[in-house]
Parts: C-alpha cells; structure tokens; sequence
C-alpha cells in the first residue's frame, strides 16, 4: 500500500471548523499521518487524539507556504504521494482511491481532483496561467472577467478526461513526494494567495499537472478576499510578487504551458 501523508494549516480555526475535513481524512486507509500545522490559536489541536494525527506549532502566521512548508520539509520523504489540503475540504474514501489510483498509472508530480461546491456547482479548479488582466479584472471589472473567465477557466473546453493544465487549486494539491521535495514546496515570498498558481506552474514545466475530473471533492469555499479589505490587500500584494517573478507582459513559459493546455482541448460545441 503507497504511503499518503496529507498537511493542514490552521490559522483561528476551531475543531468545529475542520471536523468534516478531519473525518474524511482519518477514515481513509490510504492515509497514513496528518500533519496539522498551527500558525495561530489552534491550540486544541495538540490534544487531539488520533494516531494519525501530527502537530506542529509554527513560530508564528508567516503564510499558507511556509506552514505546509514546515510539513514538507519534515514528513514528505516518508511518504509516496503528499496532499496539501484544505481546512474545508470533504471527501469519499471511494473518490480518494480514485485519485490514487490514478496516480499510480501516470508520471506526472501533481494531480488534482474535480472541485465541486456542497451544491456540487463546479469551482474551475482546473485554469490557464493568469495574466495581469485576469487577476485585477476578476477583483475590479467583473463583467470584462466574465468575459475573460471562459478561456481562463477553460469553461469552453471539454474537461470529461484528464488532460495536462498548468494551473490546478490549492485547496487540494495531490503531489509525488519525490517531485514535491525536488521543487522545494511553496515559494514563502508569498505570505497568502498566488502560492499555488506559482507551485503549479513550477511543476508543470518540471514533471507536469494533471486535472482528474473522474474524482470529485467538495470544497466549502468563499472567496473572502473579495469581501475583506485586509484579504484583498494581501491578494493584491501576491499579484504585485507573482508577476515581478515572473513577468507582466513577456512570460513566454506561461504561454508555452497555457498553448500546451489549449492544443490538446477538445471544446464544447455550441448547441
């Protein structure tokens, strides 16, 4: 049986709060530890009973990256296959064997599940490489957004199979572990949002991504940054950090990698 250990970083959250998340986790056989990563006020969780389960205290709420990096670090060579995972995040232990299963056929380092709201509204998990045009429209011009969204969240192409997509979600990043510890985890410039647009890019050009849709899991997401200026500030500052990396308006790779996707598609046809 392939090892699976899965990292969780809390930040204020209560048990209450991860309870659907924890129980999808523990009942899966597959999994072996549980690393829950306490960047603030989550205390209860060190008293948690389980032998899954692994605490570790950060020194302090420096980023989503630098809390799963702390598991990374410490736990991925343990493992065949490294899920970073969501607070809010539930699943069948079916849909998980799925997953890796599949996995387990192909070469590439990161896959990712079809994301579905409870509603079972799909949350385009599966993306094109954002331009600056992308982020800030979806922040402060939402109908030219819309109009973006339907290449960006390759809402014309048919996703029925699994196909390579350089920008998969963060809400569930089902990685090699030997590919995972390669690219060194997440890049801790960045303290909140954008970190995974950037791991996935990375692991695209190195050993490829691939979406799942035959799996699904449910996400119970709200973009709050859209909501909280606080949030929006620090998204706006990963914007800012993510296209000085790697470029406003000349980032051939992400070109490279967004044509590789498109060139594959098979699209929907207008009924």
């Amino acid at each position: 049986m392939h090892k699976v250990i899965v990292s969780v970083v809390l930040f204020k959250h209560s048990y209450a709060d991860l309870k659907p998340t924890l129980e999808s986790l523990f009942l899966s056989p597959l999994i072996e530890k549980i690393i829950l990563v306490d960047n603030d006020e989550s205390e209860w969780a060190s008293t948690l009973i389980n032998p899954k389960v692994v605490y570790v205290k950060s020194d302090g709420n420096y980023g989503f990256g630098y809390g799963h990096n702390l598991a990374i670090q410490k736990y991925a060579r343990e493992s065949d296959y490294f899920l970073i995972c969501n607070p809010d995040i539930q699943f069948t232990q079916s849909e998980f064997q799925k997953i890796v299963n599949f996995a387990e056929t192909r070469v590439e380092g990161l896959f990712l599940p079809k994301i579905v709201y409870p509603s079972g509204e799909n949350q385009f998990g599966a993306r094109l490489l954002p331009s600056p045009l992308n982020l800030f429209a979806r922040r402060f011009a939402p109908k030219l957004a819309d109009q973006l969204d339907q290449q960006y969240l390759l809402k014309d192409m048919d996703l029925s199979q699994p196909v390579f997509v350089p920008n998969l979600s963060g809400c569930f990043m089902f990685f090699r572990s030997v590919n995972l510890l390669e690219l060194e985890g997440f890049d801790e410039r960045f303290f909140m949002y954008l970190e995974d647009i950037d791991l996935s890019r990375r692991c695209a050009e190195k050993f490829g991504t691939i979406y799942y849709p035959l799996a699904t899991v449910i996400h119970h997401h709200e973009q709050s940054s859209y909501k909280n200026t606080k949030l929006l500030k620090a998204h706006l500052q990963s914007a800012l950090k993510y296209f000085n990396k790697w470029g406003w308006f000349f980032d051939l790779k992400k070109t490279k990698l967004n044509d590789k996707c498109l060139d594959q598609a098979i699209f929907k046809r207008n009924t």
